[in-house]
This record gives C-alpha cells, structure tokens and sequence, in this order.
C-alpha cells in the first residue's frame, strides 16, 4: 500500500486511519505465550504447517525490507495497544506507534502484555509515558475501540489485512502489488471500482490462515 501511494506522489493526498480490530478478544489478559505455541495449542495448527507458514511469511516480508521472527514473537491480548493507538490518534501519532507496535510484536519478540514493554514502544516514537500509564491504567478510548470493532463486525469483517478505500473499495488479505496500484490510482482518480478483492493472505479470529 505504501509502495502504492509512493508510486503515484500520493502521500499528500491519502490519509491511512487505522481501526481497531481482534482477531482473537478471548486471549487472557496480562499474559502471554510464545505465538507458535498459541498456534499449534490453542488453534489446532499441526506444527510443521505452523513453520512452514511462518517460514514464507518471513520470507516474503524481506522484500518489502520487513523483518519477522516468529521464533521469538508472542501472543498477547492486544485490547490495551488499541487503547493506545486510539489515544495516539489525538496526538497525531497513530502510524508512528502502529508501526513501532508492530516491529517490535512480528521482529523483535516484545511482550506487549507487560506494561513496561508496550510503554517503551510508545515512548520511542515520542509519546508521553506518564499520559500512557494514565491510559493503561482507565478505562479510557474504550468506546472508540469498540466502536471500531462494532463497524467492523457491520462490514462483515473476519480477518486481516483489511483496507476499505473511500468507503467502498475492499481490499482483504495478502495481495500483490499491482492490486493496491489499481485500487489507489481507481481512489485518486475519483473512479468506483465494484471489485471486491478478497482471497488468500487472511486470517480470520479462529486462527485460520489462508
């Protein structure tokens, strides 16, 4: 997507606002388990499909000079990150935290169940930590994440990645570039496309990945 509004000079004229979505909300709160584990335990993946799976997504990361380590990454319930990502919308910060947020879960195996951890992510892209704690702490954007989750259930919604373009366009799951070129020149140009690209790349709250 980036790639996308790159190829077209477009970054002054796409706004990216990320929503709140989980794919798993049962997950226990304040704890964590290493995400293979999670995957083969608590979701019934045979373990070799499980490396296998993360093997290519490793892989392709790469060469979009992205870094997974799914040897080192865990599991956690992300309801708290969402608070946070919505918090950081007031401040204009929001795709600085998702991408620190999502570095440091897929590449550098952070526990973001541990208040310490997800402070130290908020703080590096330069965010109050005393504002974050106080965050954490209340019961505050709970409604903006439900909110979020609400729309997205409406939408029909069951997995990720998940891009709706202007309000109409959909893109779901891992696609290749030329579909995001298509989609974002189709939006820039003011142009309504029926097509709804969903297919392969997704994963869905029952831990299915296609």
């Amino acid at each position: 997507m980036e790639q996308a509004i790159a190829k077209y000079n477009a970054e002054d004229k796409v706004e990216i606002i990320w929503k709140s979505f989980q794919l798993d909300p049962t997950f226990p709160q304040n704890t964590s388990t290493p995400s293979k584990e999670n995957l083969v335990n608590r979701k019934g993946y045979p373990k070799t499909q499980v490396d296998a799976i993360c093997g290519q997504l490793e892989s392709q990361g790469t060469t979009y000079d992205i870094h997974f380590d799914f040897d080192k990454a865990v599991t956690f319930n992300t309801w708290d990150s969402h608070r946070l990502l919505q918090w950081s919308k007031t401040l204009q910060k929001s795709h600085e935290l998702k991408e620190a947020l999502m570095k440091a879960h897929f590449g550098e195996g952070k526990d973001l169940s541990k208040q310490e951890q997800i402070i130290a992510v908020e703080k590096s892209v330069g965010l109050d930590d005393k504002q974050a704690v106080e965050v954490l702490n209340s019961e505050q954007y709970t409604t903006e994440v439900q909110r979020d989750i609400s729309k997205a259930q409406s939408l029909g919604i069951r997995g990720v990645p998940y891009f709706l373009i202007n309000g109409e366009q959909v893109i779901s799951g891992a696609q290749s570039d030329a579909v995001f070129e298509r989609m974002i020149l189709s939006g820039l140009s003011g142009l309504t496309e029926a097509t709804d690209t969903a297919a392969s790349g997704v994963c869905t709250p029952e831990g299915e990945c296609k």
